[in-house]
């Protein structure tokens, strides 16, 4: 999960806070989001789709994660998403992206972000959607 620069996707995560109550956490959040992003990459849509992936996937994605506690349900996936800052991902998905463009010789890159309506209620975040579509690469990345 390098890149031909050298920056891991891992790397990138490490600045977004974990609003998680310390005691309570049982899935490391690095990990996590870098299960995620790798399963979007593939193609799935859905936190059911990420985790039924992320178990399919387990032996490869231990080769580069501890994943302690195996792979989260797709429960976790769902409200991690909803608790972590959304411009804090966005930036650090950025990055990422950014440092791989060279590699892919994609030149422009477009970065498109959207909030679902009515997918905030009361005591919930709503969801976020950011794209990056590297126009020389043809290659269109989503979180």
């Amino acid at each position: 999960m390098e890149t031909a620069g050298g920056l891991r996707l891992a790397d990138v995560f490490v600045s977004i806070d974990d609003p998680r109550q310390e005691a309570k956490v049982r899935h490391d959040l690095v990990e996590l989001l870098v299960v995620a992003v790798n399963a979007v990459l593939v193609g799935t849509e859905t936190f059911v789709e990420i985790e039924l992936w992320a178990k399919e996937k387990l032996d490869w994605l231990r080769k580069y994660l501890r994943l302690e506690h195996g792979i989260p349900a797709h429960d976790t996936f769902g409200r991690i998403f909803g608790l972590i800052d959304p411009d804090q991902f966005e930036a650090a998905f950025c990055r990422w992206a950014s440092s791989i463009l060279p590699a892919l010789g994609a030149e422009t890159v477009a970065i498109d972000g959207k909030t679902s309506r009515r997918s905030g209620g009361v005591d919930a975040t709503a969801l976020h959607l950011v794209s990056a579509f590297a126009a020389g690469a043809g290659l269109v990345l989503v979180a």
